[in-house]
């Protein structure tokens, strides 16, 4: 085959921007820290920084929801070590009052104190969180709780929902206490019960019997208000677990896109300074190859 010199500047002027194209693709690299800056120079690794971005923004949005359920649990775990305080102290003074040496004036002013602890559990009932009502299920506009008549209020008005929110993929945890599990249901719950205590103590025919009946009654309410802030602390061990497990993907998933998207430096560096002498060797050689012309005599 005959070579002829149009065909040696072609293959000439080919090799150079090839060479420039490549050094072009390096100094990108170098000056961004990515290996591509547009999907059609790697579909492959686009497509896979694109999964791994989607599950880096799914995580964040679990441990936002980890972090939201951990903060109601916390709420959850105060309000009722409150109402676990009250109980104790309704206990101890219905265990006092149980003593048939009271009088009718002692045992008016233990009703006393039990009213006001009474009324307080009320507000530890309505406790609200974020502008919310923590024990009313998903009625968190309505408070549970009746000052009016010291009571809940109607089961129109109490909602015994689950709240669920999910930590992880296809999984989800309750992250609500709900009203008639901890205080039970209108006419039968702990409010009702420290109503009647209070009625005997003001009652001068009241017997130690009787309060004996009613300090079993709330030893009953006292016990269940201590299961259910086990169980909010055991779904709080859980969820705590659940940021852990969450935390070690995001680590593992951010190595990953890392992985995938980000240039070597060094070896950019590397390769960029081998680019650089691939092309001035190849300009010096092509200064070689270009024929000399007639002008170049005419000096």
């Amino acid at each position: 085959m005959r070579v002829t010199q149009n065909m040696l500047n072609n293959d000439m002027l080919y090799n150079l921007d090839n060479s420039m194209q490549n050094m072009g693709r390096l100094q990108d690299m170098l000056s961004s820290g990515k290996k591509i800056t547009k999907p059609s120079q790697d579909p492959i690794a686009a497509i896979q920084g694109m999964f791994y971005q989607t599950n880096l923004a799914e995580n964040q949005q679990f441990k936002d929801n980890t972090n939201e359920a951990i903060n109601w649990m916390d709420q959850y775990d105060s309000s009722i070590s409150e109402g676990v305080n009250i109980l104790s102290r309704v206990k101890d003074l219905i265990n006092q009052a149980a003593n048939d040496t009271n009088t009718s004036s002692d045992r008016q002013k233990i009703a006393t104190e039990i009213q006001q602890l009474r009324d307080q559990l009320g507000t530890v009932a309505n406790t609200t969180f974020a502008g919310k009502y923590i024990f009313n299920g998903t009625k968190t506009l309505t408070a549970p709780y009746d000052p009016n008549i010291s009571d809940l209020k109607t089961p129109a008005n109490i909602d015994n929902t689950d709240v669920n929110l999910e930590v992880s993929q296809g999984i989800q945890i309750p992250i609500n206490v709900k009203p008639s599990d901890i205080f039970g249901a209108n006419g039968a719950s702990v409010f009702s019960t420290l109503n009647t205590v209070i009625q005997d103590l003001n009652n001068p025919a009241v017997t130690g019997t009787q309060l004996s009946a009613d300090l079993g009654t709330i030893e009953g309410q006292l016990d269940t208000f201590i299961k259910v802030q086990a169980s909010v602390g055991s779904r709080t061990n859980r969820i705590q677990l659940m940021q852990n497990r969450l935390d070690t993907q995001y680590n593992g998933t951010t190595k990953m896109l890392s992985d995938a998207e980000d240039a070597d430096l060094a070896q950019v560096i590397t390769d960029l300074q081998n680019a650089e002498n691939v092309h001035r060797a190849a300009l010096s050689a092509g200064s070689r190859i270009i024929q000399p012309s007639l002008l170049d005599f005419l000096r």
